[in-house]
């Protein structure tokens, strides 16, 4: 059937031609009589096209080449706004399968927010660590004459004092830590318990549709289509349809809880070091963004979706079809197709790697500079407004401004990408509203009694 000098292929070509002709038949057979009406008007205004374009046929006809522009700009026009509305009622269509979990989405939400607190409380729990460690304790010995600090006495009563406060600053930073912890592991297992589950039921659901509406399909939709093809497609598309509904809540209420508030607490601890490190969180979100893709291997590129003429897609098919592979001898020759989807995969890697490898370094260097920016910026604030400001208030604006940039990264962890899935999306809605020339399933028609 992929043959298009094959027997099959050219009998099945001539059914359909048969079928339309009859159509168009039945149409001319309709509108004879007003077409012989018009036939002389219309071989008169075709004359009079012609000497009016012999006419004309001195001018330039550079003059035409603006409407040509516009006609064009306005067809591109017209295909975008087209698929801009596709994307939409993809995307509409996706919301509505996924309205059943709306329970889990907002199990999912809970825990989306307390995983995105969690990074401004790690900042701040940390800001109090590091005043922790570097703690001044002065040096007090009466005898020598080296007298404690006011409003202290003797050095005793200092050093108890410092004892004391380091005690209790140590007891609450483990609170802390554990707080960090707790909404750590709880936000992060309601993340995958809600969105997780709710997208796994949904893949379901896509995937159900999608294979009953291949049993509903005519012989001739199986011979123009390979069998690794769908079913690549019922295993990589339908798991992308997730990206419309889960994803972009998740990614939204994480973004918010953690560089929302950790904005909040940078300005209530010392605005002026906020106001000038906020034009900085644009870069520092993109460095924050390529430092975690670099931890969590994601530089490495996206799997895309095995096409027909793919590796897997290529196994697959072999394997299903291993008798006719065995009894026409093609072993070698369906390997050798597999030896060259591996390889062309493979064929600007070195580009490819450069081009990741200098974003990751981009952005580590836009993390360094910003971080010296950052300390420089709070030294000068503390030396001019001592007391304004306080050693505590510099950690703590800049590191919960600062670890809530992690919170960003983390929440584009994982995302999707975005024109696939519109890909995916579309080519999955497609199977499942493709009305069959031939339904199996359908309960229409003639039944005997």
């Amino acid at each position: 059937m992929a043959n298009p000098d094959s027997k099959y292929r050219k009998l099945h070509e001539m059914q359909n031609m048969g079928i339309e002709f009859k159509d168009e038949a039945d149409d001319d057979g309709n509108t004879a009589s007003d077409n012989k009406h018009h036939h002389h008007h219309r071989h008169h205004k075709h004359h009079h096209i012609q000497h009016n374009h012999k006419k004309h046929h001195h001018k330039d006809d550079s003059t035409n080449l603006p409407e040509d522009k516009e006609v064009e700009e306005s067809v591109d026009n017209s295909e975008n706004a087209k698929e801009k509305q596709k994307e939409k009622k993809n995307a509409s269509k996706a919301r509505v399968l996924a309205r059943e979990d709306w329970k889990l989405f907002g199990i999912g939400s809970v825990g989306a927010g307390l995983a995105g607190l969690m990074f401004p409380g790690w900042g701040i729990v940390f800001a109090y660590m590091i005043e922790f460690l570097y703690y001044p304790v002065f040096p007090c010995d009466e005898d020598a004459g080296i007298m404690p600090p006011p409003p202290y006495t003797t050095c005793v009563q200092y050093w108890d004092f410092v004892a004391d406060d380091m005690q209790g600053m140590s007891i609450t930073l483990t609170y802390g830590w554990l707080g960090i912890i707790g909404a750590t592991c709880i936000g992060n297992i309601l993340i995958f318990y809600g969105f997780g589950t709710a997208s796994e039921k949904m893949n379901k659901r896509v995937r159900d549709a999608a294979f009953t509406s291949l049993l509903r399909q005519e012989i001739a939709f199986f011979d123009c289509r390979t069998v690794g093809s769908l079913t690549s497609q019922l295993q990589d598309d339908a798991a992308m349809i997730h990206s419309f509904s889960g994803e972009p809540l998740r990614q939204l209420i994480m973004s918010l809880a953690s560089v929302l508030v950790g904005v909040v607490v940078s300005f209530i601890f010392m605005w002026p070091f906020a106001l000038v490190s906020l034009g900085t969180i644009p870069f520092m979100g993109f460095g924050a963004e390529m430092e975690m893709k670099m931890y969590m291997g994601e530089d490495h590129g996206d799997h895309s979706k095995e096409e027909e003429d793919g590796p897997g897609a290529i196994a697959i098919e072999s394997l299903l079809n291993i008798r006719t592979v065995a009894s026409l001898s093609l072993e070698s020759n369906r390997l050798d197709d597999y030896e060259k989807a591996l390889t062309n995969g493979n064929e600007d890697i070195v580009k490819s790697s450069f081009k990741k490898g200098s974003l990751v370094a981009i952005g580590q260097f836009i993390q360094m500079w910003g971080c010296a920016l950052m300390f420089w910026w709070g030294g000068w604030l503390l030396s001019k407004y001592p007391s304004t400001f306080t050693y505590r208030d510099f950690l703590i604006s800049m590191f919960s401004l600062l670890f809530s940039l992690s919170g960003l990264g983390m929440a584009a962890q994982g995302a999707t990408n975005r024109d696939k899935a519109k890909e995916a999306a579309d080519r999955i809605f497609d199977l499942i509203e493709r009305e069959s020339a031939i339904d199996p399933l359908s309960k229409e028609g003639y039944k005997e009694e």
